[in-house]
């Protein structure tokens, strides 16, 4: 079989119900076909690689062993290693920041929606719901504004599992986004009777769901509900608000269990590869992805526990070279286990990113010889 259809077959297999050693000599074997395809289809990667004397792919004998590049490349150089037709994606960022480019052809991007369809859904049970949007419902105007346009590139991928959506929040003539009190009434009467999932950034929520002064929000029940929330931590860090605060507030306010507060940690250079947090506990990888933890002076993998750069690999990226990549968020491996049918559970937890000046990443702290 050739590549592509190796990540076929191998997307067959259920996100998280894979044993230790299926997954280690599956995944392994994947990965140093990506490398491979990535060497001889994207000339500035291969250069890359050679120029470091990186091992030959296949002689790659372990994980760790897979070269790694910084998430910030896609900032300064195009890669891409497919010559079909394909779309560009561009990262979220402040109008003055450099954005991540990703060349998405149709393969890769089928391939996307494929994992992240699986993952949701084991997340949320097969059986698809109402998705009630704590946002408001885009049009041109809101389109052209950078942070709106954000989060909702951010938002498309998992609304697809939803069989219905509803957006809560509207408008006002000041221009301040406040509850569609029909929406919310009907909210709150269909959450009454039938498991709904709620989603939003991660901030949204906090403001619109805790620290709301609308009246009708003190009688929600999400007893039966998800709640879904990515990305806006910024904004509640700023305000000395953690994830255990968040999911305790949310269960104080909604009822909702917090084993059914999903939160959800991706980047754009990996896109449908997620890592889904239930509660408080850590980020799990899949079945389609893998997490290393690297000393952030020596870049070498450090034992479980430990604080470092975390390098997220994945399966996926068959059109640009970003199946390795390490971001400049720190973290640590918090959980590495068996459950009681043999499936592998890895779980991490970003603790913070790399304080950085303007255009700078983890990239900047590599040797010069390094770098794409």
């Amino acid at each position: 079989m050739n590549i592509k259809e190796n990540i076929g077959e191998y997307l067959k297999l259920d996100p998280y119900e894979i044993s230790k050693n299926e997954k280690r000599e599956k995944f392994l074997e994947l990965i140093k076909l990506l490398a491979r395809h990535h060497v001889d289809n994207c000339e500035p990667y291969r250069n890359w690689y050679l120029n470091n004397e990186f091992p030959d792919p296949e002689k790659i004998i372990s994980i760790d062993e897979v070269p790694f590049i910084p998430s910030s490349a896609f900032k300064y150089v195009s890669l891409s290693s497919s010559s079909k037709d394909k779309k560009t994606i561009r990262s979220s960022g402040t109008s003055s920041q450099l954005k991540s480019q990703i060349f998405l052809d149709a393969e890769t991007s089928k391939n996307q929606t494929i994992a992240l369809s699986k993952i949701l859904s084991a997340n949320l049970d097969k059986k698809r719901k109402h998705f009630f949007i704590i946002d408001v419902e885009p049009d041109k105007s809101d389109l052209s504004d950078s942070e709106m346009t954000a989060r909702y590139a951010g938002m498309q991928g998992y609304l697809m599992a939803a069989k219905k959506r509803t957006y809560l929040l509207n408008k006002n003539n000041k221009g301040e986004l406040e509850y569609d009190e029909e929406k919310l009434l009907l909210l709150l009467e269909i959450a009454s009777r039938e498991a709904v999932v709620v989603i939003g950034y991660t901030y949204m929520l906090w403001q619109y769901l805790v620290n709301t002064n609308n009246p009708r929000i003190s009688k929600i029940d999400l007893s039966q509900a998800k709640l879904i929330h990515f990305g806006g931590w910024k904004k509640l860090s700023d305000q000395k608000v953690d994830k255990s605060e968040l999911v305790k507030m949310l269960s104080l306010k909604t009822s909702i269990d917090p084993k059914n507060v999903l939160d959800i940690y991706g980047f754009t250079e990996q896109l449908g590869t997620v890592y889904v947090s239930r509660g408080i506990s850590g980020c799990r990888a899949s079945s389609y992805s893998e997490v290393l933890v690297r000393d952030v002076d020596t870049f070498e993998v450090i034992e479980d526990g430990k604080e470092g750069f975390l390098q997220f690999i994945s399966i996926l990226p068959l059109s640009y070279p970003g199946f390795s990549i390490v971001n400049d968020d720190i973290g640590r491996i918090i959980n590495r286990s068996v459950d009681k049918f043999g499936h592998e559970i890895l779980e991490f937890e970003v603790s913070s990113r790399l304080e950085k000046a303007e255009n700078r990443g983890c990239g900047d702290t590599l040797p010069a010889d390094y770098y794409i």
